[in-house]
C-alpha cells in the first residue's frame, strides 16, 4: 500500500476519533434531565423502524399498501408472530415462511 494511502486512511481515522471524542469531552458536565434520558430508549426502535417500514411499504417507487405487497404480508405475519411469541426467531420463520409460499406460488 502505497504511503499516501496510508496517510489518508490514518487521517480519515484521526478526524472520526475526534469529532466522537470531542462532543464527550466538551459536554461530559452536561447534566442531562430525567425525562431527556428516558427519551433516548426510544431511539434504537425508531431507528429500525424507519429503516423497516419504507422497505415493506414502498415498491416500484410508490407506496403499495394492496395484497398484492409480499414484503407487507410477511412483515405482518413477522409481527403478529413476534407479538404471540416473543421469540426473533419465530418472527424470523413465519416472515419468510410467508414470503417463501408466496413466492413458490407464484403469487409474487
Amino acid at each position: 500500500m502505497r504511503n499516501e494511502m496510508l496517510a489518508l486512511i490514518a487521517g480519515m481515522a484521526a478526524v472520526t476519533y475526534l469529532t466522537r471524542i470531542s462532543f464527550l469531552y466538551l459536554f461530559r458536565n452536561l447534566i442531562v434531565p430525567d425525562y431527556v434520558s428516558r427519551g433516548f430508549r426510544f431511539i434504537p426502535i425508531g431507528i429500525i423502524i424507519a429503516i423497516i417500514v419504507p422497505g415493506l411499504l414502498v415498491l416500484d417507487g410508490r407506496i403499495n399498501l394492496s395484497w398484492n405487497n409480499f414484503y407487507l404480508l410477511a412483515g405482518l405475519a413477522s409481527a403478529m408472530a413476534a407479538l404471540r411469541w416473543r421469540n426473533m426467531f419465530a418472527s424470523l420463520a413465519a416472515g419468510m415462511s410467508v414470503m417463501i409460499l408466496l413466492k413458490s406460488l407464484g403469487l409474487g
